[in-house]
């Protein structure tokens, strides 16, 4: 489920290589499932909040964007200014800003994000807007791929997802309390992402590049289709998204890890008392977490899929179907869910992908 567990992580993860029809060695196909069962075995330490009270009312997906802050986003401003190691032409950034979701503590309510900003580039290089995955502990994967992309021209953001990284309540981990059994903080706290990475956006045209390009993985992936879905941006790329999350939710994990994450099967089986019941209900009340139930706004052919076909975690069957709906691009691995991270070219494929778009959006004039 929804994890971007690369390098960086506790797991050492091997390069896969292909066999020449497109199909992994068995030996590492075996490795990729495990390494994905691995992962899905520890998501289990990850806290999901269990409310007294949970809300099941089925919910409108276009009203409840109509509500948000996605088309008027609130205020980011620079916190803190330096000049990197890289050299004089970048300017590194500390963005914050106005945030709202679950909980009081500051990473509930305070936006943070890393710019890499060329001090003098084109308008046509594009900001490269970043979403990183579920409960990650760092993102050294994220700051890699920043790196060749400013080496390509582009200026680069790092967003921080509410309750992740410098945003984790005290005395949590990562990602702790992001998700819940009740429908209506999971609905909030995504929201709240999406609203916030409106607001990077939002200040990047202004400040940056009228050029946007967004990639987020995994959970990171779902905010970047959802945006998708909302705002017109010029390119977007999401790598093993998480773009069906009552699927996802129900389907993947085994049913001993679903008992132990507290997903079904516990007390009073929250969602039902088996995965199809639990999905026919996280169907009506996650309604507006599902992109393939929203029109985009970005034209299908600026959004780029990246599917593994042995996603244990997510599932590659949501890709295809929002693929379909969308009319996208998909790039087909025979990987799992985090193996794909480390598939032969995939980086320079997705640094390509990300920096060489063309203006696609109406020009913002430059401020600052």
């Amino acid at each position: 489920m929804l994890l971007k567990w690369q390098s960086e992580s506790r797991y050492a993860v091997m390069r896969m290589s292909d066999d020449s029809d497109g199909k992994l060695n068995p030996v590492l196909r075996v490795a990729s499932r495990a390494i994905d069962m691995a992962v899905l075995t520890q998501l289990t330490t990850v806290e999901v909040t269990k409310p007294s009270v949970i809300d099941l009312r089925n919910v409108d997906p276009l009203a409840f964007w109509r509500e948000s802050r996605v088309s008027a986003p609130r205020a980011v401003w620079t916190a803190d200014e330096w000049i990197p190691l890289e050299g004089a032409s970048w300017r590194a950034l500390e963005l914050e800003g106005e945030s709202a979701g679950p909980g009081s503590h500051p990473g509930s309510r305070r936006l943070v994000a890393t710019a890499h900003v060329r001090r003098m580039s084109p308008e046509t290089m594009p900001l490269v807007v970043m979403v990183h995955g579920f409960a990650i502990p760092f993102t050294g994967f994220d700051r890699w791929l920043a790196w060749r992309m400013r080496r390509r021209g582009a200026s680069t953001v790092r967003v921080d997802l509410p309750l992740h990284l410098r945003r984790t309540a005290p005395g949590r981990a990562s990602g702790d309390g992001y998700f819940s059994i009740d429908p209506a903080h999971t609905r909030a706290v995504v929201r709240q992402s999406v609203e916030d990475v409106a607001a990077v956006i939002a200040w990047g045209r202004k400040h940056v590049s009228p050029v946007i390009s967004l990639v987020g993985t995994s959970l990171g992936g779902l905010i970047a289709m959802l945006l998708a879905a909302l705002l017109d941006v010029d390119s977007v790329l999401a790598v093993a998204p998480l773009c069906d999350p009552p699927a996802s939710f129900t389907q993947r994990p085994p049913g001993a890890l679903q008992r132990r994450m507290g997903m079904l099967g516990e007390g009073e089986s929250y969602w039902g008392p088996d995965r199809r019941a639990a999905k026919e209900l996280l169907d009506t009340t996650l309604a507006p977490l599902v992109p393939r139930n929203l029109n985009p706004v970005t034209p299908g052919d600026r959004v780029t899929i990246v599917r593994p076909a042995n996603d244990l975690i997510v599932g590659s069957g949501p890709m295809d179907e929002l693929a379909a709906a969308w009319g996208t691009t998909v790039w087909k691995y025979p990987h799992g869910h985090i193996t794909v991270m480390n598939a032969p070219g995939i980086a320079s494929r997705i640094v390509e992908r990300a920096v060489d778009v063309q203006l696609a959006t109406v020009p913002v004039e430059l401020a600052g």
